[in-house]
C-alpha cells in the first residue's frame, strides 16, 4: 500500500461536485492519514483519559492523539474542508466537503487488546458519504471506497453477499454503553435471534460494515450509534454493492446487501 504525501492533494475550494479524479485525490489521503493514524495504534500508549457517555465508555490518549494527528493534516492539505470527529474536533470549512473521523473505532477493543478495532476516515457533501476508508490496524486491512468506483479490502474488490433469505443470513449488530438502551437492545436481539442463521457482536461498528461489504457479515444494524462510526462504512457497503442507511434521530444503522433489505427491515421494525 503507497503512500504519499498529505500535502501532494490539491487545496482547492470545491464549489461543486467533485469529478471521478478529485474523489480519487480524496481517496489517496484519506488512506495515507489512515495508515498513518494506524500507526498510532501500534504504539499502545493506552492510558484512559476520560469517560464519556457511560463509565464503560472510555476514552485514551491513542484516540486524542490519532484524532489531533489526522485533523491537523487535513488542516494542511485542505485547508477549506470541514471536519467533525469523535473526540471534539470540529471545524465548519467552506469548500462543501466535511471530513468525519472517528480516531478509534472499537476503543474497550482495543484496550483490552481483542482484535477489532479501526480508525474510520469518511468525507461527505451536504450529509451524503462520497469517500470511506477503514483501517483495521489490528489486522492490517485497509477498505477503501468512492463514490462511482468499487469498494476494494487491500486493493482487491469486495462485494456483499447475495443471501436472498433471513433465516439463512448471519447478521452483526452492537450495543450502546448506555445501561437503558442496551436493555432495549437486547429485547430486539432476542426477538431477532430465532429468525436468523446467527448473530455476531465484534465492537467496532466501523469493522462491522466493513464486513457487511466483504461478506463476512450478511447484514448489520445497530441503534445508538454516531456519525463518525458510520460515515466511512456506509461508502464502503455502498461501491460494494450494498445498501446502507443511516437515520439520525435513532442513530440507528442498517446494511445489507439488496436481495435482504426488505426481510431485514420489516424483522428490525416489528
Amino acid at each position: 500500500m503507497e503512500r504519499r504525501s498529505p500535502l501532494e492533494v490539491s487545496t482547492q475550494t470545491m464549489t461543486s461536485s467533485p469529478t471521478d479524479r478529485e474523489l480519487e485525490e480524496l481517496l489517496a489521503l484519506a488512506t495515507n492519514l489512515a495508515l498513518e493514524a494506524g500507526q498510532i495504534h501500534e504504539r499502545r500508549e493506552m492510558g484512559v483519559a476520560e469517560t464519556k457517555s457511560s463509565i464503560t465508555d472510555p476514552v485514551t490518549a491513542v484516540d486524542k492523539e490519532a484524532e489531533e494527528f489526522i485533523s491537523q493534516e487535513i488542516r494542511k492539505a485542505r485547508p477549506n474542508d470541514g471536519i467533525i470527529g469523535e473526540e471534539d474536533t470540529s471545524v465548519a470549512g467552506s469548500s462543501g466537503l466535511r471530513w468525519v473521523i472517528d480516531p478509534l473505532d472499537g476503543t474497550v477493543n482495543y484496550l483490552y487488546e481483542y482484535p477489532s478495532y479501526a480508525v474510520s476516515i469518511g468525507i461527505e457533501r451536504d450529509g451524503s458519504p462520497l469517500v470511506g476508508v477503514v483501517y483495521d490496524s489490528v489486522l492490517g486491512l485497509l477498505y477503501a471506497a468512492r463514490a462511482g468506483a468499487p469498494a476494494t479490502r487491500n486493493g482487491k474488490p469486495i462485494s456483499v453477499t447475495n443471501c436472498p433469505n433471513l433465516p439463512e443470513a448471519l447478521l452483526g449488530t452492537g450495543f450502546s454503553y448506555q445501561p437503558p438502551i442496551r436493555a432495549e437492545q437486547a429485547l430486539r436481539v432476542a426477538k431477532l435471534l430465532p429468525r436468523v442463521r446467527d448473530i455476531r457482536r465484534s465492537g467496532s461498528c466501523a469493522v462491522d460494515l466493513c464486513s457487511v461489504a466483504a461478506g463476512h457479515l450478511d447484514a448489520f444494524y445497530e441503534t445508538d450509534v454516531n456519525w463518525w462510526d458510520v460515515a466511512a462504512g456506509i461508502q464502503i457497503v455502498r461501491s460494494a454493492g450494498g445498501i446502507a442507511t443511516y437515520e439520525p434521530q435513532s442513530k440507528r444503522i442498517i446494511a445489507s446487501g439488496s436481495q435482504l433489505w426488505d426481510q431485514l427491515n420489516q424483522a428490525i421494525f416489528e
